[in-house]
């Protein structure tokens, strides 16, 4: 998750740096912002993509967005439509959708929010294992922490497969190992429903 934060304030870096090295800017320093500016992000991208690579030149995640709004005095960037893929060497990539999304930088380590990618607005988290199975997460909200490959929500949720459905209270799920931990209370257990065409598949006596 440092990662992705950092790389977020490298993108934005990159961009105030172009901006005022730009040769018809010559020695003209910025002053305060207007009153009427107040409140606004200090950096908006719009449509952009940021990825992240491994040491050895794999592709770590993508994360897409139709506007990043950056703030820099809240070391805080809200994101409208992201869409994050993240991969892995040894699993197909997990992709994660969703209406809305917050990143919050790493400060000194103090706020356990911090460094978190928080998804909500019909949330879909999917993988696809070519030729063999899908899994699919829909849920209201989502935490995601791209180091370790981890998500979790408290919020309801349905996970689908070629196989079954099923509903829960929560989840907690390492998506390295494609381990699904999920979580009920005693008002909502886990619920599994098995598809018709499973049915199909079992040997008729």
């Amino acid at each position: 998750m440092r990662q992705l934060a950092a790389g977020v304030l490298l993108a934005v870096g990159l961009l105030l740096m172009a901006f005022y090295l730009a040769p018809w800017r010559g020695a003209v320093r910025p002053g305060e912002p207007p009153a009427e500016l107040a409140g606004e992000p200090d950096i908006y991208m719009d449509s952009a993509v940021i990825s992240q690579f491994q040491d050895d030149g794999t592709l770590q995640y993508r994360l897409a967005a139709q506007q990043f709004r950056t703030f820099d005095a809240e070391r805080h960037t809200h994101l409208v439509g992201p869409d994050f893929s993240l991969y892995s060497p040894t699993a197909p990539p997990w992709r994660v959708s969703a209406h809305r999304g917050d990143l919050r930088d790493l400060g000194n380590g103090a706020d356990e929010r911090e460094g978190l990618l928080v998804l909500s607005g019909e949330v879909v988290l999917h993988q696809t294992v070519p030729g063999r199975s899908y899994t699919t997460v829909r849920t209201a909200e989502l935490t995601v922490r791209p180091e370790p490959r981890y998500a979790e929500t408290d919020r309801d949720v349905m996970i689908e497969t070629e196989a079954n459905q099923t509903f829960a209270q929560g989840l907690k799920a390492d998506l390295e190992r494609r381990i699904l931990n999920l979580q009920a209370d005693a008002d909502g257990p886990v619920h599994t429903i098995v598809l018709p065409e499973q049915f199909e598949r079992w040997p008729r006596r």
